[in-house]
């Protein structure tokens, strides 16, 4: 029996399979670009935990797009790990930056300093991230699926749980969305006013309130102030959900609401001579600042001269007209850190712009530079903490809103 001929080339050994293969080098670069644009500097203190979350989802959006898009393509290796070195010292490099903004950005606010751990928080779930989808994708790629739809079918359940009361201020005369007609509801709003002696006061102030009916304790504590006790204040809940689903759903329903009461004001004034009655105000702020704006409109149109003043604060951006026009003189205020006012669709293509003559209060604070979709997309994120700083940062705005209507003023109709 004739034995096999040795093979004439050197023997090939099966290769060993590896935890981590250095992808196409087109995936880290979409990688390092996703870190890039979610480590851009922000407009609000952010937590690791947040920040982590937003870059591990940018990080594993554009790596699961570009290894999609190369699944088919050759690479050498040496290139591919060349770009993973490239993109690891791309996301530690922005990590430090959005480090160091994060500080100067705190201490203008007078935050507390982050160090280390935020740094670890921020750029540690993108790395896992981003080695498991190139490792495991088809693994990764399910357990993604199941956290989405355990996610999706978790929201409607917490939606469906019945809102709590809002929270009215002491001195606001409150009305509740009870069911009854928009007219029976502000015509029995004016009732009680007028039965608590509001034709005799110096000033009523027809506050909008937000979404789910909730008013800024601080703003009425400064109309309090500024008429020393002389002012009713009066407010309409017109919807049961929380302002952006308000905002979302039927952003009308605030003009609306204001519009009526403000009507049925106007008329109980009527009774009175001119010089004996009380000066009517309008005030609103976030999504109550549109149906204000909304109410002095109609005002300027069918009864002009019957408001003497409205006052917006932090209104959601390009939700008003830059220029005031007819009507009640308009005063449009903003904290210098508040998202709200810069965030919109537009945001994608073009920087904010606010209303002419907007009067900038709160801390102030550095901003960041501005990118197409960057922009946007950090705007969005600092929406998240908006409402977690004292009055004067964020979207918390403090007494000096009543104060500012008697000093400033955007323009007049």
């Amino acid at each position: 029996m004739i034995a096999p001929a040795p093979p004439s080339g050197p023997v090939r050994y099966p290769r060993r399979a590896t935890i981590f293969s250095p992808p196409h080098p087109a995936v880290s670069i979409a990688a390092s670009l996703g870190a890039v644009i979610a480590l851009w500097p922000c407009g609000l203190p952010r937590s690791g935990i947040i920040s982590g979350i937003l870059t591990a989802l940018c990080v594993g959006i554009a790596t699961t797009a570009a290894l999609v898009a190369t699944r088919r393509r050759t690479v050498r290796p040496a290139a591919a790990v060349a770009a993973v070195a490239g993109a690891a010292g791309v996301l530690v490099c922005m990590a430090l930056v959005s480090l160091s903004w994060q500080n100067a950005l705190r201490t203008d606010l007078g935050a507390p300093l982050v160090g280390v751990s935020w740094l670890g928080a921020a750029v540690a779930p993108a790395t896992l991230l981003f080695t498991a989808i190139v490792s495991l994708p088809r693994i990764t790629a399910m357990i993604g699926a199941t956290v989405v739809a355990v996610a999706a079918g978790y929201l409607p359940a917490a939606q469906a749980d019945p809102p709590s009361p809002p929270r009215t201020p002491t001195g606001v005369i409150y009305g509740v969305d009870d069911g009854a007609s928009l007219p029976d509801r502000s015509r029995d709003l004016a009732d009680r006013w007028v039965l608590a002696g509001g034709l005799d006061l110096r000033a009523v102030v027809i506050a909008v309130p937000t979404g789910s009916g909730w008013v800024d304790a601080s703003a009425v504590a400064g109309y309090t102030n500024r008429f020393a006790g002389d002012v009713a204040i009066l407010a309409g809940q017109y919807a049961q959900v929380p302002s952006w689903r308000a905002f979302v759903g039927d952003r009308s329903a605030a003009g609306r609401n204001a519009i009526a009461l403000l009507d049925e004001v106007i008329g109980r004034t009527e009774s009175r001579p001119p010089n004996r009655r009380p000066q009517i105000y309008l005030y609103g702020q976030s999504l109550g600042a549109i149906g204000a704006e909304d109410a002095r409109v109609w005002a300027g149109a069918h009864r002009p001269g019957a408001v003497t003043e409205t006052l917006l604060a932090g209104v959601p951006g390009d939700a008003v007209g830059d220029q005031p026009g007819p009507g009640a003189r308009r005063v449009v205020l903003t904290n210098a850190s508040d998202p709200i006012p810069r965030w919109a669709p537009s945001l994608i293509w073009r920087p904010s712009r606010q209303p002419q003559g907007t009067v900038v209060i709160g801390r102030p604070v550095r901003h960041p530079p501005w990118l197409p979709l960057v922009g946007f997309l950090q705007t969005s994120t600092d929406l998240l903490g908006s409402l977690d700083g004292a009055p004067g940062v964020g979207h918390r705005y403090g007494q000096e809103q009543s104060s500012s209507m008697s000093t400033t003023s955007e323009g007049s109709g």
